[in-house]
């Protein structure tokens, strides 16, 4: 059975010195390591937790550990990038007109199967995201059970690991996965570069850009509603300390961080879209080199290299550091352990 790709026009859309220029700084890849490995560790603390603090458990951190895994995912396929882009630009420079030919026409394996891994876990992500504030809306605003239900467990696994899934493979059989010339990331591969021109930037949107604009206006509008709703219930009931634990069994007071979870998204995710934004306009104006990298776009870039892969350090910060009930379960547990290693000393010396 053969897959239908995508035509390779011959590589006219970069040239040998243009490539050659668009050599990341160290500070770059500086920025993606510390970042990429940052969020690591903030994910295995969001799983510890889980497993550790039950006081904390309900459905919207049950939510919050299925968002972590895809922010992992994230996190590693840009790590693994990053490394992958150390070797091959420190043991290539300067790049050949045939070197560039063959990275664009045909990328390694490795390129391949991180440009699926992160355009997936990107993907499944911002469905995550979603699905914690519909939750949240739907369980404090209408105090729906529906979210507890299997069948909407079931819709959403479908929505959220499903259809990327099936966009990741239909982007995978069209063949567009691969070196992207830094136009739109950092150092890490995804849609290649020597693409036609508005072939680049459909599948761009296709596979992540267009879902990440969704989901910042699906995640204003229920923050909006959900202010909305908090102030006018306040007011109404006279209580301006209504807590979100006080309306509904089902959610606690910390869960009222969540909200923030969406303006991490805009903050770290907001660098990478205007770099989107700025190379659809290099298109639709028709300007000879849409490669062409200013200083404006080299500052996104270092933005962008942090922002891309951080989610699960700072959803760390949020939902761990912040939460009272998680920061309490961790500090006793420390503090047990602590205590029943200086009774085991004692013990042992006396």
């Amino acid at each position: 059975m053969q897959t239908e790709t995508t035509e390779i026009p011959p590589l006219e859309n970069v040239s040998m010195s243009t490539f050659n220029d668009l050599q990341l700084p160290e500070s770059v890849l500086i920025c993606t390591y510390v970042s990429c490995s940052l969020s690591i560790l903030g994910a295995i603390i969001i799983f510890v937790t889980y497993c550790t603090v039950p006081e904390a458990k309900n459905q919207t951190r049950r939510l919050l550990l299925y968002l972590t895994i895809a922010d992992l995912l994230n996190a590693s396929g840009n790590l693994f990038g990053a490394i992958r882009y150390s070797y091959i630009h420190r043991h290539h420079i300067p790049f050949t007109s045939e070197q560039i030919q063959e990275l664009c026409e045909h990328p390694k394996n490795v390129c391949t199967m991180q440009s699926l891994v992160t355009t997936f876990s990107s993907l499944a992500s911002f469905s995550w995201t979603i699905i914690i504030g519909l939750h949240i809306l739907l369980t404090l605003v209408y105090q729906s059970e529906w979210c507890f239900t299997t069948i909407s467990k079931i819709l959403a696994h479908c929505a959220s690991w499903g259809v990327p899934f099936v966009i990741t493979m239909v982007a995978a059989f069209k063949n567009v996965f691969g070196e992207d010339l830094s136009i739109s990331s950092g150092p890490w591969c995804w849609i290649r570069g020597c693409l036609d021109n508005r072939e680049i930037v459909k599948w761009m949107t296709v596979t992540g850009k267009g879902w990440e604009i969704l989901t910042y206006i699906i995640t204003a509008f229920m923050y909006i509603y959900l202010k909305y709703y908090m102030i006018k219930r306040r007011r109404r009931e006279h209580a301006p300390d209504l807590r979100y634990s006080q309306i509904s069994l089902h959610l606690r007071d910390d869960d009222e961080n969540y909200v923030l979870l969406w303006f991490v998204l805009y903050l770290l995710r907001i660098w990478g879209t205007v770099r989107y934004g700025l190379f659809v306009y290099r298109v639709a104006e028709g300007y000879d080199n849409v490669y062409e990298f200013d200083q404006t776009d080299m500052v996104l870039m270092h933005f962008q290299s942090v922002g891309d892969s951080a989610q699960a350090f700072f959803n760390c910060l949020l939902f761990c550091v912040k939460d009272t009930t998680v920061r309490r379960g961790l500090l006793g547990m420390i503090c047990h352990r602590n205590s029943d290693r200086q009774m085991t000393e004692y013990n042992r010396i006396h």
